[in-house]
């Protein structure tokens, strides 16, 4: 429990730090160790929390378990991304996402329930970590909108000076999409090897939705090789993808374990 505390202490400072410094005219970025600190400590904390998922049965992977370590995952890919990408704005959305997720798993923890056996927990891993990619090109996507609007209308403060060229954000949400569309597919064809019986473990409802959203992605990866898409399509179809994924596992695991256990 303590160990949460500190880990959410350390991601909320860390986020408070780059807002800083992306809303202040300063060029230098005198806090960039602190926050390599914050964060390289808030990652190996919130690791440690980890110890409840293992059983001698198998992983316990419910709700609030799901959501922190993908939380964990989107955090520590952001973290080593931004060695070599400037990527560092996406903490401003990703580390307080991290905090909240160790606040829910406090407050709403998973009760003893359905523990899956380590074959299927490495299809829970793989789909978790093409989601946590996901993730991070919508956050790029949220910061490219963002972008666009303020230059279209010629609001140029600190912020979007501080932020890449527009085709380098525009790049960077591509390479994030692709990344985590291939993992998706792996993920999707592990599930069908590994998992028996979909209709038994009500999982046929997440199947489709996440099939739906595989389709967007692959349509938008399709369009913007071939046709060119980009901008407001771009930013427009990968939201709406991401939301859809988003409905098929965490949408799916809410309602079936809050709701109707």
């Amino acid at each position: 429990m303590f160990l949460s505390y500190f880990a959410i202490v350390a991601y909320l400072l860390a986020a408070l730090l780059l807002m800083r410094f992306f809303t202040q005219d300063k060029v230098q970025h005198k806090h960039q160790k602190s926050i390599f600190l914050l964060v390289s400590f808030a990652i190996i904390t919130h690791a440690l929390t980890f110890t409840n998922f293992w059983t001698t049965n198998g992983i316990f992977f419910g709700l609030a378990n799901s959501a922190s370590f993908a939380a964990w995952l989107i955090a520590i890919l952001l973290f080593i991304s931004s060695i070599s990408k400037p990527v560092h704005a996406l903490g401003i959305l990703v580390y307080p996402l991290a905090a909240l997720s160790l606040i829910f798993s406090i407050l709403f923890p998973d009760t003893i329930g359905k523990i899956i056996s380590l074959s299927v927990a490495s299809h829970v891993f793989l789909s978790i970590t093409a989601y946590a990619l996901l993730a991070l090109a919508v956050c790029q996507s949220v910061l490219l909108k963002i972008q666009e609007n303020y230059l279209h209308a010629k609001k140029i403060n600190s912020f979007i000076k501080k932020l890449p060229p527009l085709q380098t954000m525009e790049r960077l949400m591509f390479q994030g999409l692709r990344a985590g569309f291939y993992l998706l597919t792996l993920s999707l064809i592990t599930g069908f090897i590994f998992i028996d019986d979909f209709f038994a473990q009500h999982l046929i409802h997440k199947t489709v939705l996440s099939l739906m959203a595989w389709v967007i992605f692959a349509a938008l990866i399709f369009g913007h090789k071939i046709f060119g898409w980009r901008g407001k399509q771009a930013i427009t179809a990968i939201q709406m993808g991401f939301g859809v994924l988003l409905l098929a596992y965490f949408g799916s695991k809410f309602v079936l374990e809050r709701l109707l256990s």
